[in-house]
């Protein structure tokens, strides 16, 4: 059933989805020609144009998604969506798929766009033109001062901090069309969108408080080092060099309540207007 889905989700979203990903790309794609042509204010113009592109692309589609994701399941086509003699946990659980599958397509292509976008800088600064061997350099570096483990996990927070954004948008919109939030129409999933938003920060802090870690020098290795943010906050001065790593599991565990709680409203609490 969830294969059946995925593929209404395909053929209803393809159009838009296709066009905002050509635009997106021609947008970068001319900037960066412009940008590698040295006409002066063209040049900057197209730069501007191509560092737009490569960073709307990948919030740009999800919020395209979202956008469809509140008019299927909550708008006028909502009563057709919530008919379907499926569990509303299966329904959404395609939708959060597919919008997980078109933001990594998004990451990749951002990644491709970004390396076009690189190049034209290269062309008119004393910036190094991008490069297979560039990037291995980088890399040997990078394996120099940090362990394997350290990487690899540095590079999968990297890639689900844009992966997850369609739960928390989601779960917004579910919650925000609830009978709670009945009176308050199209305000109400900006509304819980907003008190997520605030929550979220205040459990950042609360993380870093209770895990008062970080990833820093030791010696010419990262590592794991102490971090306390109070002492940080005292002083008024960031004079720590680590990155706080204790705000991970906070948020680890709003993600888990938001898909939970999403899930949730789906099966029991709908309430289309």
């Amino acid at each position: 059933m969830t294969t059946t889905l995925l593929k209404h989700e395909w053929l209803r979203t393809r159009g838009a989805l296709g066009m905002y990903f050509g635009i997106t790309v021609l947008v970068g794609l001319l900037g960066s020609l412009l940008g590698a042509s040295g006409w002066s204010v063209l040049s900057v113009l197209g730069l501007l144009l191509a560092f737009l592109a490569v960073f709307v692309l990948v919030p740009g589609v999800q919020l395209l998604l979202v956008a469809d994701y509140w008019r299927s399941g909550y708008g006028r086509t909502g009563y057709f969506t919530q008919s379907i003699p499926v569990r509303g946990a299966t329904i959404f659980r395609a939708k959060l798929l597919w919008a997980v599958l078109v933001s990594l397509a998004a990451v990749l292509l951002t990644a491709l766009l970004g390396w076009v976008v690189w190049w034209a800088v290269a062309i008119n600064s004393g910036v190094t033109s991008p490069s297979v061997a560039v990037i291995g350099d980088i890399m040997a570096d990078l394996a120099e001062i940090a362990p394997a483990w350290m990487i690899v996990a540095g590079a999968v927070l990297m890639l689900a901090s844009f992966l997850v954004w369609p739960i928390y948008y989601y779960f917004a919109v579910s919650v925000g069309h609830e009978n709670r939030f009945a009176g308050m129409g199209a305000a109400g999933p900006i509304v819980v969108f907003v008190v997520l938003y605030v929550g979220m920060q205040l459990a950042s802090l609360l993380g870093m408080v209770a895990i008062p870690l970080g990833i820093g020098m030791e010696g010419d290795r990262l590592g794991l080092v102490s971090f306390n943010v109070l002492d940080e906050m005292t002083v008024g001065t960031a004079n720590s060099e680590a990155m706080p790593i204790g705000f991970l599991a906070t948020m680890g565990l709003i993600l888990v309540f938001c898909a939970w709680r999403t899930v949730r409203s789906w099966n029991h609490k709908v309430a289309l207007r």
